[in-house]
């Protein structure tokens, strides 16, 4: 395969301006052997947990190879919005970036800017996998990767809340989420993420975050983290450990 054939489309982008369903698995460990198993459901994009999960920089690479070849969009949570850490994702195979604790609209832009090549940001050229090769025209080159590159940020705090509409706003900004655990936590109810209190904050949250342009994740988004499909399948097929097991 031609390296460009790889950034010719991007679901995880496509789905989150027309508002259609994609489906993906939450990784929180490296498994291309399980990305690769996974295939034959379909799937539309891998989510690669770098900042809680249990990645190196060569297992995103590993986990990005094994989601090309079967046709899915590697995306990956980065563990904070440092230029230098968002390109070593970039560089490694990712095609979308999950920026967490974002709390204003600078912090967003910072991001954006390691995110994306000039003219819209400052993201530094190292051709990085998969584009060993020489590229024959740089700058079609550099324009197809802005425009295939999906970005989503994250709220947690209050005070990203009330950046959030304005935050959405902002061109190359495709979505945003909420990390509900923290989000709660920052609201004064930690460990209560369904705390009627937070859940109504959230709500009020992703509504002005639509009507500024842009849907939240769960707008289009159907997923499942790999430790539950574990579990519940493991409980399907050989049930449940006995109460007095342990």
């Amino acid at each position: 395969m031609q390296p460009d054939r790889l950034m010719t489309t991007n679901a995880v982008k496509r789905a989150a301006a027309s508002r259609e369903t994609i489906r993906g698995v939450h990784f929180t460990f490296p498994s291309p052997i399980v990305i690769e198993l996974l295939a034959s459901l379909k799937l539309d994009f891998i989510y690669l947990d770098g900042e809680h999960g249990a990645f190196e920089l060569r297992d995103i690479e590993a986990s990005c190879v094994a989601a090309e070849r079967h046709g899915m969009v590697p995306i990956a949570r980065v563990p904070n919005r440092q230029a230098s850490t968002i390109t070593h994702f970039l560089d490694r195979g990712v095609r979308g970036i999950v920026v967490p604790h974002v709390d204003s609209v600078e912090e967003a832009k910072e991001a954006l800017d390691a995110i994306y090549f000039r003219p819209l940001g400052n993201r530094s050229f190292g051709a990085g996998r998969p584009f060993f090769q020489a590229v024959d025209d740089l700058p079609a080159h550099l324009a197809m990767c802005n425009a295939t590159i999906s970005v989503g940020i994250m709220i947690e705090t209050a005070a990203g809340l009330e950046a959030a509409a304005e935050i959405a706003a902002l061109p190359g900004v495709d979505y945003l989420s909420f990390g509900m655990n923290d989000f709660a936590q920052d609201l004064g109810y930690g460990g209560e993420p369904n705390h009627p209190e937070v859940q109504r904050r959230y709500r009020e949250g992703a509504e002005r975050i639509r009507k500024a342009g842009k849907p939240v994740r769960e707008d289009f988004m159907q997923f499942a983290w790999i430790n539950q499909i574990i579990l519940v399948g493991a409980r399907e097929l050989i049930g449940k450990a006995p109460a007095d097991a342990y």
